[in-house]
């Protein structure tokens, strides 16, 4: 048996920490390397759970004054991004704007501005990305008490909420990826800006509306994930437009960065034209052209009061080759300049 002695020499730990976050981390490193030694020197394989040197993040490493609920904003680029971990609280991450990949569980998703992510306590997750895109994020960690504390006053209605059920019933699992669109999205980033305002400015009652705040985030997600099926349900009934439609308007969320013309649509889901605009028309009210430029200006106001990139940049972010028309239709659009957008957006935010 490898003794302890080997495994202090090895990760270069003292003997004695003042601080218990790192003796607890240490233990369970030393656990995860016996396990994971003992196995090979018995002739097993190691199964595929057992990740020496795999960090494992606990909520008190985020917490203050024990509480099970942490709300954080931060950025990521290439050579910052987290390693591959794990941790024992859920986290639920929402993409402000960037590229790149989100591994979870041996699963691979494409990063886009307002996806949102639920990562379950035990899987491992790690963020892939490419040297020219960064990622900005804002997580929420907390655990599964939390929540169910707070669900026990009309279990038989909420326990039908996708976002929900996992916590009434423990074989029931998260969609872990799940894209927005341009409102969907606008409506759970204001409900985690709120929440962020709450944990900074900690006035009274703060914790009881972070909490309320919280289980809003997670109504709405399974509002939105039962909709789509409901949608996905009534092919039968509407011919398919409303399905078209969607997908549709998936493709312009998840690629309105990109030049996207109504010859490129038309080849992408193989009609003409004039068929699938009219379509697109009859079931939303507006031309996919109007309902491009929709998207790129609500992701560039998100990225005006987010971000510090410079109107150029912004509008060039959101798939503007040019900046002055940007402006001119930003202005006609939302009701002032860029430059205004982003001085009322940063005073509402303090």
């Amino acid at each position: 048996m490898v003794s302890i002695f080997f495994f202090k020499k090895c990760l270069n730990l003292p003997d004695i920490c003042p601080n218990r976050t790192f003796l607890l981390r240490r233990e369970r490193l030393m656990i995860e390397w016996s396990q994971y030694f003992g196995l090979c020197a018995a002739g097993r394989t190691a199964p595929q759970e057992v990740h020496p040197l795999l960090i494992t993040k606990t909520l008190e490493d985020y917490q203050n004054h024990g509480s099970r609920f942490w709300i954080q904003r931060s950025s990521h680029e290439k050579h910052t991004a987290p390693e591959e971990h794990r941790h024992d609280f859920y986290e639920l991450v929402y993409v402000v704007h960037g590229q790149g990949i989100h591994r979870i569980g041996g699963t691979a998703y494409t990063i886009h501005p307002g996806d949102v992510f639920v990562i379950r306590p035990g899987d491992v997750h790690q963020y892939m990305l490419s040297g020219d895109y960064g990622v900005e994020i804002i997580n929420c960690l907390f655990s599964a008490a939390y929540v169910a504390e707070a669900l026990e006053l009309d279990r038989e209605g909420l326990e039908q909420l996708p976002y929900l059920r996992p916590f009434y019933r423990e074989d029931e699992g998260f969609v872990p990826a799940f894209p927005l669109n341009t409102q969907e999205s606008s409506a759970i980033l204001n409900l985690l800006e709120a929440m962020l305002r709450e944990m900074k400015t900690r006035a009274p009652g703060f914790e009881v509306l972070i909490r309320h705040k919280l289980i809003e985030v997670l109504i709405l997600l399974s509002r939105f994930r039962l909709q789509e099926q409901s949608e996905s349900a009534k092919i039968h009934v509407t011919g398919g437009y409303e399905i078209l439609v969607r997908r549709i308007r998936v493709y312009l969320e998840r690629n309105f960065h990109e030049k996207i013309t109504l010859a490129m649509l038309s080849r992408q889901f193989n009609l003409s034209e004039r068929h699938i605009n009219r379509v697109f028309k009859q079931e939303t009210g507006a031309s996919i052209m109007e309902m491009l430029q929709q998207i790129r200006i609500e992701r560039a106001k998100h990225l005006l009061g987010e971000t510090n990139r410079s109107i150029d940049s912004v509008a060039h972010a959101v798939g503007f080759g040019d900046s002055s028309f940007f402006s001119r239709l930003f202005s006609r659009k939302v009701g002032c300049t860029p430059g205004g957008y982003r001085k009322r957006a940063r005073k509402k935010n303090g």
